[in-house]
């Protein structure tokens, strides 16, 4: 009996140790799967976010120009008080720069800002709703008279037509310009949402 209860208890703990093995080794290869994907930017969306698609693009004729209000916007975007992303891109301002997020259902209060916090006068409040795609322009605004000018960031809710016109030769922004705790949120490989 001890022979044979010797030879059960042997087989039951290399099992165990086989199938703890394989547990190991399954979570390994899913923190790794997961890594990969959110250093790809490639992690799918859920059918219950909704796409938001931030992009920059205005004027170089007009930026910086007292009164205009189409000028290119080199600021932060905020969703309420966590910055998702920064358009400045190199000591050069580019234009036509765009990301996609891709975001949780309810109210959201976005705005651009050159400052490290959100701004209170380019607020734009949305109720996104699952499966919907959302098209936020960034441009920048100039005020004052030659010598005393200021700029401020402001983002407009425009449709897709406008925005797929618009973003027709825009390049994705760098990563290393999105905020860390925005980046499971995005979406680097994805191309414009197709209008309907």
């Amino acid at each position: 009996m001890s022979i044979m209860k010797h030879i059960f208890c042997n087989a039951e703990q290399r099992l165990n140790q086989c199938t703890l093995g394989l547990v190991r080794r399954s979570l390994s290869f899913s923190i790794v799967l997961v890594a990969a994907q959110l250093i790809l930017g490639c992690i799918p969306a859920s059918a219950q976010d909704a796409t938001v698609v931030f992009y920059a693009h205005g004027s170089a004729l007009t930026s910086g120009l007292p009164g205009s209000n189409r000028g290119i916007f080199y600021g932060s975007i905020f969703d309420g008080n966590h910055r998702l992303l920064n358009f400045r891109d190199g000591f050069f301002v580019k234009n036509n720069r765009m990301l996609i997020f891709h975001l949780a259902p309810g109210l959201h209060i976005f705005s651009a800002s050159y400052g490290k916090h959100p701004s209170k006068k380019s607020q734009v409040a949305l109720t996104l709703e699952p499966g919907k795609n959302y098209f936020l322009r960034a441009q920048s605004e100039s005020r004052g008279v030659v010598e005393i000018e200021w700029e401020r960031g402001r983002l407009d809710l425009v449709s897709c037509d406008v925005a797929q016109r618009e973003t027709a030769n825009a390049k994705i922004l760098q990563k290393k310009k999105v905020s860390p705790d925005a980046m499971t949120s995005v979406s680097f490989n994805q191309t414009f949402p197709p209008c309907p």
